[in-house]
């Protein structure tokens, strides 16, 4: 399984040992997309903060990259982050499981809100953080997505690429929604 781990650089900063814990549990568990967590928790904070428009846009580019190949996306948001709720967007927009971690006592208020099964909001302390780990990597193998490939006449498919280029919809997300608010509809299906 490949799995993206991300923080807000600050939080990674404020609390090294515990970013670099969780980072080498993972990479013990899956394979690791990315350095970004290590190399912020060795105050290079700064130089992050302070880099220029191209390595904003590239290091921009590279996150989004590693959300789209990633089987799994976890995230640290015991701090406020614009950004980490950006990826964790981005993510969920893309059909990526995401284990959103949180220090016991700071409870991200504004994601607990999202109604999202393949959103797993997991609090821990740096006691139980290894098998927190362990059993959320556990609950996302099951919503690891599975190709389906099929044929669609060339009228389904014109308006599967309007709605692409108008609302900005993946043609597979449009479908997914669909059979998922389909899903929710089904009551011989819930029984």
């Amino acid at each position: 399984m490949k799995v993206f781990f991300v923080a807000s650089p600050r939080s990674a900063n404020k609390e090294p040992g515990l970013f670099i814990k969780i980072n080498s549990l993972l990479g013990k568990e899956a394979t690791l997309l990315g350095d970004m967590v290590p190399t912020w928790t060795k105050g290079n904070v700064s130089n992050f903060y302070n880099g220029t428009h191209k390595e904003r846009v590239d290091h921009f580019k590279k996150t989004v990259e590693y959300v789209k190949k990633a089987d799994a996306v976890f995230v640290e948001l015991s701090e406020h982050s614009m950004s980490m709720g950006y990826i964790v967007n981005k993510a969920l927009e893309n059909s990526k499981p995401v284990v959103a971690l949180y220090k016991k006592g700071f409870e991200p208020y504004f994601f607990s809100g999202i109604e999202d099964s393949r959103l797993l909001i997991v609090e821990y302390t740096e006691e139980n953080i290894e098998e927190t780990i362990r059993e959320a990597l556990n609950k996302i193998k099951d919503y690891s997505d599975v190709r389906f490939n099929f044929f669609v006449s060339p009228k389904i498919l014109n308006y599967l690429d309007w709605i692409a280029q108008k609302r900005m919809i993946p043609r597979s997300v449009f479908l997914r929604n669909l059979i998922e608010r389909e899903i929710k509809k089904d009551k011989e299906f819930k029984e």
